[in-house]
């Protein structure tokens, strides 16, 4: 009976942990601003062997602050910005870097370089033309430098 008991017990804070990670509100790993289950401007970087704990940061400084002081955090993904529940690969997404009418549709804690990750280049440049500016690189390693130029 012990045992069955214990069982329970581990079982249900294992099926708690998974949860309580996942789900909801995140804080920035870097600079623990709080980060909606909603943002369109997520982020959540892990290394290649996935050793480390996945890290959440809010904005593309936070990005580069994480991997100036651990490199291993290679691989990245990013909310959509038109479906923000959803993670993209960072590789792969379409960034419309430099609007600055996009963050009418960011939430208030959006932190600059203002940014929209998209699944498709039809999607990247629909939103530069209903923004009517910005620039269209595609990974999070162009959005990065894109993102730190003046």
């Amino acid at each position: 009976m012990f045992m069955k008991k214990m069982c329970f017990l581990i079982m249900f804070c294992l099926l708690n942990t998974v949860s309580i990670s996942f789900a909801g509100d995140h804080k920035c790993g870097v600079c623990n601003m709080k980060i909606g289950e909603q943002s369109k401007h997520h982020v959540v970087l892990s290394d290649e062997a996935g050793s480390k704990a996945p890290l959440h940061v809010c904005s593309l400084s936070c990005v580069n602050k994480a991997r100036k002081h651990d490199s291993g955090y290679s691989k990245s993904q990013v909310s959509d910005f038109n479906n923000p529940e959803k993670l993209l690969p960072g590789e792969d997404a379409f960034f419309l870097m430099k609007s600055e009418k996009i963050k009418q549709d960011l939430d208030d804690m959006a932190m600059p370089p203002f940014f929209g990750a998209f699944k498709t280049k039809a999607e990247a440049d629909a939103a530069k033309k209903k923004y009517g500016d910005g620039v269209i690189v595609k990974g999070l390693g162009a959005a990065l430098i894109e993102g730190g130029r003046k």
